[in-house]
């Protein structure tokens, strides 16, 4: 069965690109979704790709990304509470594994390490993380 993932990039005329960094590689997302490719297709994944413009002047939370209609900040947040399991000091997570803040200009920006946002791909396929979602609107 064929799934889709349904990025939605919400921005004003101004932004070059998503303001979205891992913290580890240094890849920004369009460059993460470059080598995630081989891998969509070989799990039989389409990538449909929208670029929304909104007005400047706009709320930041307007300019965003959003992955089957869950912005990327909510589910970057679900995936980093993952690694939070372990509570010894040895394996404790960085207390700012992921971090959401206001860019340039007011954009949305958001930073984590790579396997977060691989993991918040994954999550925007699952149905439980969408009522959650939803329940939150």
């Amino acid at each position: 069965m064929e799934k889709i993932l349904e990025i939605t990039w919400r921005h004003t005329p101004d932004q070059a690109k998503p303001c979205l960094q891992c913290s580890d590689t240094k890849k920004n997302f369009s460059e993460l979704l470059q080598d995630l490719l081989p891998a969509f297709r070989e799990e039989m994944i389409s990538v449909r790709f929208r670029d929304e413009l909104v007005d400047p002047g706009g709320q930041a939370s307007e300019s965003q990304v959003i992955l089957n209609g869950i912005p990327i900040s909510f589910l970057l947040s679900h995936a980093a509470q993952g690694e939070a399991f372990c509570h010894a000091s040895k394996c404790l997570p960085p207390p700012h594994i992921h971090r959401h803040y206001a860019g340039p200009g007011g954009i949305s920006c958001d930073e984590a390490p790579e396997i977060i946002f691989r993991k918040a791909i994954v999550l925007s396929f699952d149905d439980d993380i969408r009522r959650r979602f939803s329940a939150l609107r």
